[in-house]
């Protein structure tokens, strides 16, 4: 059950500022003299006054007692009327208060609750719960409803009654209407799927379940027979075609945590439509499973190839060595002194007859000029080639542009498969040998790229098309950017979710039109093409023109050869006393468990509560609080249930198991996280390390199994893993955690957690290294409204823009090589606000279409847009960078907290070796949020801690400087006991919370 502070139901604060006594419980004139109108007596005004303001506050009236003193000594200084307390309570027994409450609707023109106003909530609770599961966001939108409509507010437990009851019902709605939808040959399929066939130890549903493994080639044949045996169960997509999306996800998790024994003991409607969404979710999965493992295993072989080119070159240096001997002494016989003849006679004897073999050599390096390795891809392609087949029959891919060339390529290539010949005709000739001979093209070459065309048409020249074309090289190209499309965005797999068209998921024009006006003044942007434009031109001359200003006085950059360097800045100096205050703290910190740090700040904070049976109807559990601290524990510090179990009395490692299955999801593990965020949000000492206006993100690789979809080997660190991806406010708590694989660029993840952050701490600005940035990144969160300040390597090697052409600065001018395509982005400035309008309104996340932006596209305009515009934001930015030893520094100290939050991280999941042993990807992401959640719970009562020992040091008479506060940090590690037996005692008795204790200097 949600907890009032959790909606927006209204409610006295524990504490009234000034202010709010003055702008809200102030009668007005027009009010007083109303009171007088309708009361008679002091008494009865003074209360009547108390009613209405505290009805106008909060929407339903509430006994006088229960109205703070605050208030009635307000409103008592305001009227010159004081009353005693007797007398309130008179007044509430009294028939005067009931007919005050009528007089105070009829004033206030209130309607009061009743049927009509039960009807408003069923019908907004009834429509919120189709697309909304929190008890607390139906309580939300009731209220805004009768609100709207001006009805008196009922009870809390009115709501969450009515919530309840609500949401079940609709859950039963949809349960129905899909059951009837399905055919008795559905519901056949999914009986026999929870069915026990003979010899087998598990059930279909079991291998319904199952997640991919590493992208080998046998798991890629396993994954294309699994999609196959998927198509076979299909119950069709009408099923579930007015159900919303979210639900049926909410629908397959449920399923997920269910063995086929449980699903059977289910009501047959609640059985079959959890069947029929996790049939949907998987087939959706397996598709998008099938793209990444067709695009790794492409990426093998390309890399492969890299490898297969460099092992060539250092085989064959001897041969280019003798090459360059060979055209040396050519040039030395050509410049001798003689005639032509004599000259042509000098070539002619160091040639000699060896013209033939450096004529072969020469063919052979210069077909991989540039790094060309292309010749070698076929050797490593076609152990694949069946099977890479097979996928391009089990998915539908479609082209997101007008340009389909590459499909008809691909459905040419289908027709050839089993062709052998070396060559294939690329036209085909009507009239052969007659004068009316003519040739028709087969295919529409022209999206093959420039590397690729001399392999293929054995032609230099483009504008020649070819007869016959290579169909090995033909054939590995045409898979090569099916793997390049796909991650572009440039081509789709249908019925897929991750690599489907995302231009479904954007708003309408029509939706666009009405919401750009009030988006542009939220973000602070002008929302028409043109005035986009010069906005933009104008920021960036301005940036530039305050660095070339500042130039002269710029004590750290300097300009060499047109290559900017800056000079490192000053080491800075930590105040005298942090050792000894640092000293003093660590000295008084008294030792504890990291289990009784989870139980301490579940004591004081209750982040369980939104802990529950994810289907709501479970049977309710014993001792609820103790199994989810154990669970928070187990899987946040990577023990996992077996070893959880020998380190707790009374614990079996299937209840763990259990728990972490029936009753916790990532969403709910995260609105722990934010509750705990919400209160460390009130302590004072935060406020001393930075403003919360500031957050950096940053990832640290994860051991993990190498039996997984996830898991890649990383080139940097070594090993098989993925990457914890972290956003780590200015105030040291971390806001966001994500795990993605190795290979992906992280700045694809950077934004989502500034789009889904729902704390109280609100960042706007993010900071990263190298990898949490790129040119379309920096496009989209300028569209977004977020400032993207990373802390870039090698930034100098980045090409600077100019506003225009005509565009000179007198100091940095040499800095700057080409201009800004404005034409290009005020041609497709609406398609980008649309992609921004979209993600605020969360029917399409940021790394979704990050993903695809952040790949080269050569038919894409729209990423060539973003492009263009990220160039012109980060030459914006790079010159605040390189003008400003300030923001350098704010950089450096906001990376250093995300790189020591990592180290903190891993050291709070001390179980496993290090390693996450789950081969789940589902499992390792909640992992991961697991780990945040306990992470954030030992920063939280370090803090605690830490304020109350600096304020026992201020009360001792020791002045301790707020410079000297501000470099203190929460991760303190050395007072908590990780290992050993463990004890959960629930009745520990932590001291009290308080939140406003002050931190002024004594």
């Amino acid at each position: 059950m949600p907890a009032m502070h959790e909606t927006v139901y209204p409610r006295f604060k524990s504490s009234i500022s000034e202010k709010e006594l003055n702008d809200i419980y102030t009668p007005t004139q027009e009010e007083i003299k109303f009171s007088w109108k309708v009361t008679r007596g002091e008494n009865a005004n003074f209360c009547f006054l108390i009613m209405l303001k505290s009805f106008q506050r909060l929407g339903y009236f509430v006994p006088l007692t229960n109205v703070p003193q605050a208030i009635i000594q307000h409103i008592s200084k305001t009227t010159n009327i004081s009353i005693s307390s007797e007398v309130i309570e008179n007044y509430n027994k009294s028939g005067t208060r009931l007919r005050h409450v009528q007089v105070i609707r009829e004033y206030l023109k209130i309607n009061p609750y009743g049927s009509d106003a039960r009807h408003v909530i069923v019908r907004s609770i009834g429509t919120a719960a189709r697309t909304k599961d929190e008890p607390s966001d139906l309580i939300n939108v009731a209220i805004e409803e009768l609100v709207r409509k001006h009805y008196e507010l009922p009870s809390f437990s009115t709501l969450v009654r009515a919530s309840n009851r609500i949401r079940v019902s609709v859950y039963r709605s949809f349960y129905r209407q899909i059951n009837t939808l399905l055919s008795e040959e559905s519901r056949s399929k999914i009986d026999k799927l929870l069915e026990s066939q003979q010899d087998i130890i598990y059930t279909s549903w079991n291998f319904l379940k199952q997640d991919p493994g590493t992208p080998t080639l046998m798991h890629l044949k396993d994954l294309v027979n699994y999609l196959t045996w998927l198509s076979v169960q299909d119950v069709g997509t009408e099923v579930l075609a007015n159900i919303p999306d979210n639900k049926i996800k909410h629908f397959a998790a449920e399923a997920n945590t269910l063995n086929a024994a449980q699903m059977k003991a289910l009501e047959p409607n609640k059985r079959y439509t959890l069947a029929a969404a996790l049939l949907a979710v998987q087939s959706a999965k397996a598709l998008d499973d099938l793209a990444e493992m067709f695009i790794k295993r492409m990426s093998s072989v390309h890399r492969k190839g890299t490898e297969a080119l460099d092992l060539h070159r250092t085989k064959n240096i001897q041969i280019t060595d003798k090459l360059v001997v060979t055209l040396r002494d050519m040039i030395l016989a050509y410049k001798k002194d003689g005639s032509i003849e004599e000259k042509f006679a000098a070539i002619q004897s160091v040639i000699e007859e060896k013209s033939d073999e450096v004529l072969s050599h020469c063919e052979t390096h210069a077909a991989h000029a540039g790094n060309n390795y292309y010749l070698f891809l076929w050797k490593y392609y076609k152990s694949h080639r069946v099977t890479l087949f097979r996928i391009l029959k089990a998915v539908t891919l479609h082209s997101t542009t007008q340009d389909i060339s590459l499909e008809q390529s691909l459905q040419f290539l289908q027709k050839n498969e089993t062709v052998r010949k070396e060559l294939l005709d690329a036209v085909k000739i009507e009239n052969k040998g007659k004068t009316t001979e003519n040739k028709i093209k087969l295919l529409d070459l022209s999206w093959i790229p420039d590397d690729w065309w001399k392999l293929i048409t054995g032609y230099s020249n483009r504008s020649i098309y070819p007869d016959k074309i290579n169909r090995r090289h033909f054939e590995v190209c045409v898979f090569t950017q099916i793997m390049r499309d796909l991650k572009s965005g440039d081509l789709y797999v249908k019925g897929s979710d991750k690599f489907s068209d995302y231009r479904d998921q954007l708003i309408s024009w029509e939706e666009y039109e009405e919401e750009k006006e009030l988006y542009g003044q939220q973000v602070g942007l002008p929302v028409d093409s043109h005035g986009f434009i010069e906005h933009v031109k104008n920021w960036l001359n301005e940036e530039i023109l305050s660095t070339d200003k500042s130039f002269t006085s710029n004590q750290y950059l300097r300009i060499e050869k047109g290559i900017p360097i800056l000079g490192k800045p000053e080491k800075k100096k930590y105040p005298n006393q942090l050792k000894l205050i640092e000293s003093l703290i660590s000295q008084r910190l008294k030792p504890i468990n990291i289990l009784d740090v989870i139980t301490d700040t579940e004591h004081w904070i209750n982040w369980t509560k939104d802990f529950s049976s994810i289907s709501g109807h479970d049977t309710k559990i014993e001792n609820p609080i103790e199994r989810y601290l154990i669970t928070t524990f187990c899987y946040g510090c990577n023990l996992g249930p077996t070893q959880t179990a020998q380190s707790l009395e009374g614990i079996n490692r299937k209840q763990v198991a259990w728990i972490n299955n029936r009753h916790i999801t990532e969403e709910k593990i995260e609105l722990a996280i934010k509750n705990i965020i919400n209160a460390y949000n009130c302590f004072s000492l935060p406020k001393f390390w930075g403003s919360g206006k500031r957050v950096s993100a940053d990832g640290t690789k994860w051991d993990l199994y190498e039996q997984n979809l996830l898991s890649e080997y990383h080139i940097r660190y070594g090993g098989y893993g993925g990457i914890g991806y972290y956003h780590v406010s200015d105030t040291y708590i971390a806001l966001f955690s994500h795990f993605i694989p190795c290979g992906v660029w992280e700045a694809v993840y950077i934004l989502d957690a500034m789009i889904k952050n729902e704390s109280d701490i609100q960042p706007d600005t993010i900071h990263a290294d190298t990898q949490g940035q790129n040119s379309p990144v920096f496009a989209l969160s300028f569209l977004l409204g977020i400032e993207l300040m990373p802390r870039i390597r090698n930034w100098k090697d980045i090409t600077l823009y100019r506003p225009c052409k005509d565009a000179k600065y007198e100091h940095i001018d040499e800095l700057f090589s080409d201009t800004i395509d404005w034409n290009l982005i005020e041609t497709h400035f609406p398609d980008m606000l649309r992609v921004a309008l979209s993600i605020k309104a969360g029917r399409i996340t940021a790394s979704t279409i990050l993903r695809k932006l952040s790949t080269y596209s050569r038919k894409n305009r729209l990423y060539q847009a973003f492009r263009e515009l990220g160039r012109a934001i980060r030459t914006g930015y790079l010159m605040k960078y390189i003008g400003s030893e300030e923001l350098r520094s704010i950089i450096q100290g906001a990376t250093n907290k995300s790189e020591s939050f990592n180290c903190f991280t891993k050291w709070v999941s001390f179980g496993g070796d290090g390693i996450i042993a789950e081969n789940n990807r589902d499992e390792q992401r909640k992992i991961i949020k697991y780990n945040h959640l306990v992470s954030n719970c030992i920063i939280f009562h370090n803090v605690f801690h830490i304020t109350q020992i600096l304020q026992e040091l201020i009360m001792e008479g020791h002045k301790i400087e707020e410079d000297t506060i501000a470099a203190l940090s929460p991760y303190i590690t050395q007072h908590i006991n990780r290992f050993g037996r463990y004890n959960l005692d629930l009745n520990r008795k932590p001291p009290n919370i308080d939140y406003n204790l002050s931190l002024a200097m004594a």
